[in-house]
Order: C-alpha cells, then sequence, then structure tokens
C-alpha cells in the first residue's frame, strides 16, 4: 500500500495521485496556495482516491467556498467503498464537522487520533484556535488544544509543522516560554512556512516583546519580517 509523508496508508494504486496528495496535504498544513489545486491533480490521477476528494473538501470550507467543500465531501464519500479504517474515520469526522455536530465531531477527534496520531490533516483540524475544538464555545477550549498537542508531540519528533501548531497552541494557553522554543524549533527547520510564521508573530505579540525584531528569527525569512511587521511586533 502506498503511505503518505507521516506513513499512513492511502487506498490508491496511482503513485502520481499519491504524490499530488502528498503535496497538496503540505501546502494544506503550512497555508501556501496551491493546494485545491494539487488535490486536482491526484483526482485526476485516481478519481475513486476518497481522501484527495476529503482534502479538497477541507481546503474549500477554509476558503469560504461551502457548495464546493459538500460537494468535494460528497465525493469522498461516494468513494468510500474498501476504505482502511483509518481513511473512513477520517472522512466520518470531517463529515460531521461539516455538518456542525460538534460535540460528536470532537468526540470523534479523540477516538481517532488515538489511534492514528499521525493523521496530521485531522489534528489540524482539532489543533487550530479556529477549528473544531477553539470555534466549540466550550470553557477551557484553549488549554484543551494545548493538553492535545502535548499528548500527541512524542508522535511527531522534531517535525517541523507540528511543532508550529504546537507552538500555537501552547501560545494560546498562555504557555509563552515554551510556545517560543518551539516556533523557533520550527522555523529553525523551514523558516519558509507561512503558519510558522503566523506562529511566531502570535508569541511575539502575546510576549509583549516589540523589542525583539522579526528579523532575529533563525534565518531571517522574508515570510517571518513581512508576518511580524503586519501584527506590530
Amino acid at each position: 500500500m502506498l503511505r503518505d509523508r507521516y506513513d499512513l496508508g492511502l487506498s490508491t494504486a496511482s503513485a502520481a495521485a499519491r504524490d499530488a496528495y502528498v503535496q497538496a496535504s503540505d501546502l494544506a498544513l503550512t497555508f501556501y496556495p496551491g493546494a485545491a489545486e494539487a488535490y486536482d491533480r491526484a483526482i485526476a490521477a485516481d478519481p475513486g482516491f476518497a481522501l484527495a476528494h476529503a482534502g479538497k473538501a477541507q481546503v474549500r470550507m477554509r476558503e469560504g467556498n461551502v457548495a464546493a467543500a459538500r460537494a468535494a465531501l460528497t465525493a469522498a464519500k461516494d468513494a468510500a467503498t474498501g476504505l482502511s479504517e483509518r481513511e473512513a474515520s477520517h472522512i466520518a469526522f470531517f463529515d460531521l464537522l461539516f455538518a456542525g455536530r460538534t460535540d460528536a465531531a470532537i468526540a470523534a477527534v479523540y477516538t481517532h487520533l488515538t489511534a492514528w496520531p499521525r493523521d496530521a490533516l485531522v489534528v489540524a483540524s482539532a489543533a487550530n484556535p479556529n477549528g473544531v475544538i477553539g470555534g466549540s464555545g466550550r470553557v477551557g477550549q484553549k488549554h484543551q488544544i494545548a493538553a492535545l498537542m502535548d499528548s500527541l508531540a512524542p508522535h511527531y519528533g522534531d517535525d517541523f509543522w507540528f511543532l508550529s501548531y504546537h507552538a500555537m497552541g501552547l501560545s494560546e494557553d498562555g504557555q509563552l516560554a515554551a510556545a517560543r522554543a518551539k516556533i523557533e524549533q520550527s522555523l529553525a527547520a523551514n523558516p519558509n512556512n507561512a503558519h510558522g510564521a503566523h506562529g511566531f508573530a502570535h508569541v511575539c505579540y502575546e510576549a509583549a516583546s516589540s523589542t525583539q525584531p522579526a528579523t532575529s528569527c533563525p534565518g531571517g525569512s522574508p515570510l517571518i519580517r513581512v508576518k511580524a511587521f503586519s501584527m506590530g511586533t
């Protein structure tokens, strides 16, 4: 079975579809443009690749294109025959999320990530401050996200993407020193990471560390400087 960047099995026999899916997911996770188009390339290579349709649905929903997102998720469910347990659970979680069934979706996040902690697209939907937990309105949701990311951290090691999301979760929970260490580690590994730049700016802003210029970040990436400047750091 072909596998994604996090060594999770994918129900496609097409290497081209797998490669496009991995590229699309990397773009989606780091908030770079082109993710939907890359998912389209995966679908073109294998029209029955359910997770490529589900990935496209996530991107379109984030863009606010609800009709396109629902169409893509419907295509994912229509192609769901013969999926692995992990892939079926992945799609079922997003079905709950898109349906607005917040409590059921949050419960599904924990069940899914207990079994498959390296399903990064599900992690991203759970850990984003505006995601299923952060947007739930529950008391203590920021700490809940930070605790979830702490529990998942051993499964990701020094993965730059996870570190950036972990840092954001810690920052939102007020754990600024720990957040700063992780975001700097993330940016040292990949300075050209839009979500990492966003996280760095948040950490600096929330710590009121405007005396520390953004150019002091590892690599001094223009992306980091622009993002930090936009938030007034």
